[in-house]
Parts: C-alpha cells; structure tokens; sequence
C-alpha cells in the first residue's frame, strides 16, 4: 500500500504537478483551503502533508497556513509535514519548525530535492526505490 500524502495549496498549476510527480509513489488527496485542508487531514490522516502557507482567503499572509500546521501536528502528531512555500524568510522558517513542521522547501521547488524529501519523511517500513 502507498503512503497517503495530503497536498495543500490553492495554486492549481502546482497542485497539478506534485499531484503527477508524486503519484506513482504515494496515495495523494489535495486541498486548496482551510476547510477542505481539515476535513481531509481528518478523514484521511496522510503519512505526508505538504503544506503551502498564502492560503485563501488571506493570501498575502501566512497565518492561514499556519493554521493547518497547528491543526495537523496537534490532531495527527505523526503526520509528517514539509512546508513548501514562497514565504522565504528566517521568521517564517522558525515559526514552521516551531509549530512543528519537519522539512521546509522554497518555491519555487526542485523536482529531485522534492522526490529525494519525500522518501526521507515516507515511512521507513515502505520501499520506495
């Protein structure tokens, strides 16, 4: 069985392609707001979320990604979570490691960087060679 992996993130182009890329390897469900976020976080409690921050409606601050970060580590504390976002800064960074977050990638992303994260944080109990 694939590891599940939530994907989070209101741009549908990006969706579109970690959703392609990561698909022959994981199980993936995608979100593209708080609640959607949430409600499949819940119901499918993925091994991996990738979470964007600028999520609507207050896209120009973090503060909804932020949101999902504490709501996943609180409710599914062993959902790994890579934060994935053009919000590049040392604060936000700290702040994501603060709430919880394991890995942290800058938009844009590197394909490889990306895969070669994800088979770090995946399941050790699953071959993914």
């Amino acid at each position: 069985m694939k590891p599940r992996i939530l994907i989070v993130d209101d741009d549908e182009a990006i969706t579109q392609q970690l959703f392609w890329t990561l698909s022959d390897d994981y199980d993936v469900v995608t979100a593209n707001d708080l609640a959607s976020a949430v409600r499949r976080a819940t119901v499918y409690e993925p091994a991996i979320s990738i979470l964007d921050l600028h999520l609507p409606p207050e896209t120009a601050s973090p503060d909804v990604g932020l949101r999902i970060l504490e709501y996943i580590k609180g409710h599914l504390p062993k959902t790994k979570v890579l934060v994935m976002t053009s919000a590049d800064s040392a604060h936000i960074r700290e702040e994501c490691f603060a709430q919880g977050a394991d890995e942290f990638l800058n938009k844009p992303f590197d394909t490889e960087l990306l895969i070669s994260t994800m088979r770090r944080m995946a399941p050790h109990s699953l071959d993914l060679a």
